[in-house]
């Protein structure tokens, strides 16, 4: 009787475990529609029925998982910012020096900042609601302004970077110089001939050399 009961019990774990797959999985391909229209449309102006017709769901289905457009905007919003923050958390801690972190970094953020991606957007709106947003939400664009404040500090110490300079300052500069280098980045003709690599060694040659002559 125990033993029936407990593959009963199984046998409906199982199936729970494989509903919610697959609920993650569909939450997942309903996001990714609504990135990919963010960026054709270079704003949020697309409609719900374009979701529909791209994740051949229903309006009804896609409600399932989103109360309404402004969720479904808000869900790609912070997963792009997640993501971001976690990428970056994990190149500057496996990097051996200073230099190679924030080279690393610029790195992550120009692969997800290139054309195909709202990040760029996602940031601008984080900013402009971070005196509103939940304490959560709002840390994280100051967590990456802090990660490379501290990799700044850190590259004065092996002599790469000025005594003199004021390194939250700095961070605070390349991580808005990066946010609309990324806007500029999507808006030109001639985006698809840059690639991420040349527009992060870009970054990254501004981040720690600057524009001025020596």
């Amino acid at each position: 009787m125990a033993r029936a009961i407990k593959q009963e019990f199984l046998g409906v774990t199982g199936r729970s475990t494989s509903k919610t797959r697959k609920s993650a999985a569909t939450r997942r391909r309903i996001m990714d529609a609504a990135a990919q229209l963010m960026v054709e449309h270079g704003n949020t102006a697309f409609q719900m029925s374009e979701i529909s017709e791209r994740c051949e769901m229903s309006k009804g289905a896609i409600y399932y998982y989103f109360a309404d457009k402004e969720d479904l905007v808000s869900a790609v919003y912070d997963d792009q910012i997640d993501d971001l923050v976690r990428a970056i958390d994990a190149v500057v801690d496996q990097a051996d020096t200073a230099v190679e972190a924030l080279r690393n970094a610029c790195a992550e953020f120009a692969l997800r900042a290139g054309s195909g991606s709202p990040l760029a957007m996602a940031i601008v709106r984080e900013l402009l609601l971070s005196r509103d947003a939940p304490k959560g939400k709002s840390r994280r664009i100051h967590h990456i302004i802090e990660v490379v404040a501290s990799q700044l500090e850190r590259a004065k110490q092996e002599g790469v970077v000025r005594e003199d300079v004021d390194v939250e300052l700095s961070a605070v500069s390349a991580c808005g110089a990066f946010t609309f280098a990324a806007v500029s980045f999507q808006l030109r003709e001639d985006h698809v001939a840059v690639t991420s690599e040349n527009f992060a060694a870009e970054l990254f040659d501004l981040l720690v050399h600057g524009i001025g002559k020596q």
